[in-house]
C-alpha cells in the first residue's frame, strides 16, 4: 500500500524549494527518514488543471511519500507541518491526486 500526497503549490519553483529545504533541515527526522519528500518540479500537462479544482493556481508541484505505512499515525503531524510552513493560501496538499488532505487550521506561512 502506497501512501503519497501532492503538494500543488502558488509559489514559483525556487520559492518552494527553499521552503523544501527548510522542511528537510528543520525535521530531519520526518523529511527524509519517515518520507520521501521530493524537490519541486515544474507542472506537468495537466497540472494546472488539476490544482485549478482543488481552488488554487499552481506555479509548481512536489510529492511527499510515506515510506511505511505503520508510521501513518505520526505522518499525520509531518504533513501538517508542511502546510504550517508553506502557508496555506499558498498550498493544496492532496493524496491519490483526487482528494484534499485538508490542513486542520490556517498557516500564513513561515518566511525562509
Amino acid at each position: 500500500m502506497s501512501i503519497d500526497y501532492t503538494g500543488h503549490c502558488a509559489f514559483p519553483k525556487g520559492g518552494a524549494q527553499r521552503r523544501i529545504d527548510y522542511l528537510r533541515r528543520t525535521r530531519p527526522d520526518w523529511y527524509p527518514d519517515m518520507h520521501n519528500l521530493t524537490d519541486a518540479q515544474d507542472l506537468g500537462r495537466f497540472d494546472a488543471e488539476i490544482a485549478r479544482e482543488f481552488g488554487i493556481e499552481a506555479l509548481c508541484i512536489f510529492n511527499i511519500f510515506l515510506l511505511n505505512k505503520d508510521w501513518l499515525e505520526e505522518s499525520r503531524e509531518a504533513v501538517e507541518f508542511v502546510y504550517e510552513v508553506f502557508g496555506t493560501e499558498k498550498l493544496v496538499i492532496t493524496y491519490g491526486m483526487d482528494s484534499i488532505r485538508a490542513p486542520l487550521r490556517d498557516y500564513p506561512g513561515v518566511a525562509v
